[in-house]
């Protein structure tokens, strides 16, 4: 029995399921003030075992207040994020994110950009070597609270850096706040 163990966790070691212990799990929520230049957040985290497929989604979480004690101008900025279609002067999230793949997991990654608009969305294929770093611009009403920066096909169980650093200013609506969210999605459609 001793050895049996000892010989499991030699394997889970090398093929790094216990190699990052400051490795997050997903889903992962964290406050980060996205209206403010020069905010970056940057965190390790393991991508989930899924029999789908390791698609993972990070997301800017845009949080207003409850509906039910909103005042009538609360009201209306919680359906224009929601429901509202970006015009001309629309405040646009603007962020940097840039994923870094650690110890073993593989270098070959598929993302897909504009993924909530499944009719324009981008993919790109990155190989060994190529610095997976995308600059994205997302509006802050329309699409819901969710504002998807990007979606990528990672190795499951496998480790992975995240940094996302804000490029401008925007200005948030009374009440409104953001997070950083890192959630799996299923790639069977």
């Amino acid at each position: 029995m001793k050895y049996l163990l000892s010989v499991m966790l030699s394997i889970t070691t090398l093929f790094g399921f216990g190699a990052c212990d400051a490795c997050k799990k997903i889903p992962i929520s964290v406050p980060v003030d996205f209206s403010k230049k020069g905010t970056v957040y940057e965190t390790d985290f393991q991508a989930p075992w899924n029999i789908w497929g390791s698609l993972i989604q990070f997301d800017i979480g845009v949080y207003t207040p409850d509906a039910r004690f909103a005042t009538n101008e609360e009201e209306k900025v919680i359906r224009y994020i929601w429901n509202g279609h970006p015009k001309d002067g629309t405040p646009y999230f603007k962020v940097k994110i840039t994923l870094i793949p650690l110890g073993w997991a593989s270098d070959d990654i598929k993302v897909i950009l504009n993924s909530s608009d499944w009719v324009n969305r981008k993919e790109k294929y990155y190989t060994k070597g190529q610095k997976i770093e995308e600059i994205v611009s997302l509006p802050l009403y329309g699409g819901g609270t969710l504002k998807v920066i990007m979606m990528a096909d990672l190795q499951r169980l496998r480790n992975y850096h995240v940094k996302v650093e804000v490029l401008e200013d925007i200005e948030l609506p009374k009440g409104v706040h953001t997070s950083f969210d890192i959630n799996r999605a299923s790639s069977k459609h």
